[in-house]
């Protein structure tokens, strides 16, 4: 097994640092001292004005010292390694190695990224040593304090702390620790690295790498926030990700021993990485995988370094050529229900019924009331229906039951889609976790929706996406929640966060002519606005019993099919379903190139996703709704049994029996 380059993060520069390798590569060194404005070699030999330790300067002279160190290892004739990991910023030099981008853009990005860091709120870290990490969390989770995450799990006893100033620091923190027999260390940082207080960063950052292509990985390179391996492509959000999520390097390394790697070597400055993997080998975390996965570590065969490796992945059986269009149902998110929706196949299809009074009757042996009368209740019609303790069920229910209807009926899907919420509905019926386990977790999540998150909304926006990077002066302060086309003769993208910055934009919209709508919701989904039940959501995600899906799962959230992985961080993909950015745009650009391949089904309550295709993605995208908004939903299934009948080659069926 071929060994493990490791590459470590901040607090291992030191002055002198590189010293040995600034005259082997003199032009990389010049194309530095262009990118950033100054003598690289002078930072890190003499710094003279001792800023070596500030974030905006450690970050760019780190990651070029270890990948020229890199350079200079692989330039000696040392064989290419297995696998490569980089704590924190040294995930830039892992990728760097793996062929993500060259040298000059890994250090423009972490360039950007170190000033972006350093402009961050004030905040504090601390490492706590001697405890593991679930009494790390355990003591935490008793604290009144809510802005401290973990940071970094180093090893089974070394935990980082970090988060508001105020909060970390508190005299009450440290007393928690040591009281539990643990060390107590305050860090010297000035902001609060890997942790919600860096959203804004995060945000920032990702609109930053959007301009950025990212080559195609030909080294497997394992992620900090997922502790497995980045896909080979599309992996730009995992990237940005990494900025406010913590560093699970005890589960990194202990998974990569788990695969049969046992040799691992530091490429930087200092030894910090080469003792921790020490301290790992003798206490490694056990790594359970929850369901058979795909081994994906990539192998090197005996070619020269230039040419792609081959991923050595488990034998499938032989895929059948395709006679007739993918079906892929396709499930929508908060923003698109309506009171009484459903109503008129509530009273006239049996299956639907049936499934509609299930879900109703779990929903009232949880919450004393009856979901079905709050969705059919004629008093409100025409009002907005946003209390988020109805519509998170309501949406998963009346997407299930639609499905149960369309199977009732002899039609099943060859794929799912999700859209924010609609994951969870998509994920429900490829199998992925069970129908109660689904229920109970939206039903759960909106009760803390609702005791801790502070209220919010989102804004509709009929206009070029481009225009919330271009318009700081009309979105600043919101969080860009999803895209949904950009194509076509204008464009769709939904921003989220705090009501009365909502207000203002969509005022000055209106103003400019620019259609904006406020969506019924009263949580600014998808933006930092959540992050305070960020613990909680991946605490309930991660209580999930989740099996292999039985068709292919396409997420919005990550703009491409599940990876057999996601089952692994199944915690985390859950949360990144509501916190994270919604990518539909990409999504449709990188899974469904060639329309004529699949035929979508849209069970959303509105008929959103016709009206995507529609208008941002053109006639050769094909697909019906089951219902929407302005009734006669029994013309609208019917039309849907047409189109799935002449996309399938089937015979159209009888509708059931109408009671």
């Amino acid at each position: 097994m071929k060994s493990v380059y490791v590459f470590p993060g901040q607090g291992s520069q030191r002055r002198g640092m590189g010293e040995d390798l600034f005259a082997k590569f003199p032009d990389l060194v010049a194309q530095a001292d262009e990118i950033l404005g100054y003598s690289l070699r002078r930072l890190c030999l003499e710094d003279p004005d001792r800023v070596l330790g500030r974030t905006e300067y450690t970050q760019p002279a780190l990651y070029a010292v270890s990948a020229l160190q890199y350079l200079d290892r692989v330039a000696s004739g040392e064989e290419l390694p297995g696998a490569v990991a980089g704590h924190s910023l040294g995930e830039y030099c892992a990728l760097f190695a793996a062929g993500a981008f060259d040298f000059a853009t890994g250090l423009d990005l972490v360039r950007e990224r170190g000033e972006l860091m350093s402009r961050a709120p004030k905040g504090a870290m601390a490492a706590v040593v001697n405890l593991d990490q679930e009494r790390v969390r355990e003591i935490l989770a008793g604290l009144p304090y809510r802005n401290i995450d973990i940071a970094n799990i180093n090893a089974r006893q070394q935990c980082v702390l970090s988060g508001a100033y105020d909060e970390v620091r508190a005299p009450e923190v440290r007393a928690a620790y040591t009281e539990a027999g643990g060390s107590f260390i305050p860090l010297n940082v000035s902001a609060a690295f890997h942790s919600r207080c860096m959203t804004d960063v995060e945000e920032a950052f990702a609109r930053y790498l959007s301009g950025v292509e990212l080559g195609e990985l030909r080294i497997p390179v394992v992620a900090n926030c997922t502790a497995r391996l980045y896909p080979a492509t599309g992996y730009a959000e995992l990237l940005s990700r990494q900025i406010s999520s913590p560093v699970r390097w005890y589960e990194s390394i202990s998974w990569l021993m788990s695969r049969g790697h046992q040799e691992f070597h530091e490429i930087g400055p200092g030894n910090v990485l080469t003792k921790l993997t020490d301290r790992i080998r003798q206490d490694p975390l056990p790594v359970h995988d929850p369901a058979p996965v795909q081994e994906r570590l990539l192998v090197q065969a005996p070619v020269p370094a230039q040419e792609r490796l081959v991923v050595q992945e488990e034998p499938r059986a032989p895929r059948r050529t395709r006679q007739r269009p993918e079906i892929v149902f396709m499930y929508g998110g908060q923003g698109t229900q309506y009171h009484r929706m459903g109503r008129e196949l509530y009273d006239t299809h049996p299956a639907f019924r049936g499934a509609m009074d299930r879900c109703s009757a779990l929903y009232e042996a949880a919450n004393g009331t009856s979901l079905v009368a709050a969705i059919l209740d004629d008093a409100r019609r025409g009002q907005d229906f946003d209390d988020i303790l109805q519509t998170h069920a309501a949406l998963y229910s009346i997407g299930w039951s639609l499905t149960e209807a369309l199977r009732e009926e002899g039609f099943h899907p060859d794929a799912v889609l999700g859209h924010s919420l609609g994951e969870y509905i998509a994920a429900t019926v490829a199998g992925a976790m069970s129908f109660e386990d689904g229920l109970d977790l939206v039903m759960k999540q909106a009760h803390m929706l609702k005791l801790r998150c502070r209220t919010g909304g989102m804004l509709s926006v009929l206009a070029d996406p481009g225009l919330y990077q271009r318009r700081r002066d009309l979105f600043g302060g919101l969080s860009l929640a999803g895209v949904n086309y950009a194509g076509g003769s204008t464009g769709n993208f939904v921003v989220s966060g705090a009501s009365e910055r909502l207000a203002e934009a969509r005022a000055a919209l209106d103003e400019e002519g620019l259609i904006a709508v406020r969506l019924p919701v009263r949580y600014a989904f998808h933006s930092g606005l959540l992050d305070d039940i960020r613990h909680e959501c991946r605490s309930m995600g991660g209580a999930v019993p989740v099996s292999r899906p039985r068709m292919p799962v396409y997420s919005a959230a990550y703009a491409g099919p599940l990876e057999d992985d996601s089952l692994e961080r199944w915690d985390t993909y859950l949360w990144d379903v509501v916190r994270g950015r919604v990518r539909f745009d990409e999504l449709m650009a990188t899974s469904f190139r060639t329309p004529e391949h699949h035929y979508f089904v849209d069970l959303s309550p509105s008929g959103s996703f016709v009206n995507f295709l529609r208008h941002g993605y053109g006639p050769d995208y094909r697909g019906a709704f089951a219902i929407n908004q302005f009734g006669n939903n029994t013309a609208s299934m019917r039309k849907l049994r047409e189109g799935l009948a002449s996309a399938t080659g089937a015979a159209t069926r009888t509708a059931p029996a109408l009671v």
